[in-house]
């Protein structure tokens, strides 16, 4: 239970890090070294890696560790064509059942308030802070509320590899401000239950991402998050 418990933390905290940017793409992860920033055995190390290998998230290195998985143009093409797909077919599902789910129209009439209630905002830290954590609430609604339980896991699988993208969109400049009219399409398309202008609006705003993405790791050097590129 203990080696357990201590591969869950390593798990946790190694998988934060590397959504969120703390650990960058194609950087090296020693046993050693977490053994000892952990205090803990090399096995309890040995077995966070390997989940995060199952995850998509680093590739082992032998017996010595690890290394976070790269980010690549290709990759972020592969990922966002089948996001595309996915994500439009949920909001389309969405859509289509709030057209008799009074609690689905309510439920997305209060996200495009929120979401209004943003862009009126003066610009600070806080505002673009609620904006994604926003976004992150509309996403899991979306998700929560596909009829279709094998997209939802499908989708939700993927988020993880999301995520480390997500982070590139956030910081490239005017992004937000972008972002918010796109969402509000998407909420006003499944509130008024129009099946076709919600997977439309969706592919539309994974569209600009992906454009925003490809940018950032083109441009890497001119970011302040760091990424390696691998391959075209």
């Amino acid at each position: 239970m203990a080696r357990d418990s201590k591969a869950d933390q390593v798990y946790s905290v190694l998988r934060e890090e590397i959504l969120t940017g703390q650990s960058r793409p194609g950087e090296s992860l020693s046993v050693l070294k977490m053994a000892d920033r952990f205090g803990a055995s090399r096995t309890p190390v040995r077995d966070a890696f390997l989940r995060l290998e199952s995850d998509g998230l680093v590739s082992l290195i032998d017996r010595q560790g690890a290394r976070v998985a790269p980010i690549s143009v290709r990759g972020v093409r592969e990922l966002f064509e089948i996001r595309i797909i996915l994500e439009g077919s949920a909001s389309k599902q969405v859509a289509e059942a709030a057209a008799h789910d009074h609690e689905i129209r309510s439920a997305f009439t209060e996200f495009a308030e929120k979401f209004r209630a943003i862009a009126r905002e003066e610009p600070s830290p806080r505002r673009r802070d609620r904006f994604y954590a926003l976004t992150e609430a509309f996403d899991q609604a979306v998700i929560a509320r596909t009829r279709n339980q094998r997209l939802s896991r499908m989708i939700a699988d993927l988020r993880p590899h999301s995520a480390r993208l997500r982070i590139l969109a956030h910081a490239w400049p005017d992004r937000m401000d972008a972002s918010l009219p796109e969402h509000l399409a998407m909420c006003e398309a499944i509130v008024n239950s129009d099946p076709d202008a919600a997977a439309s609006a969706c592919a539309a705003h994974l569209i600009n991402t992906q454009k925003i993405i490809l940018a950032a790791v083109l441009e890497s050097d001119s970011m302040s998050v760091p990424v390696d590129i691998v391959g075209p």
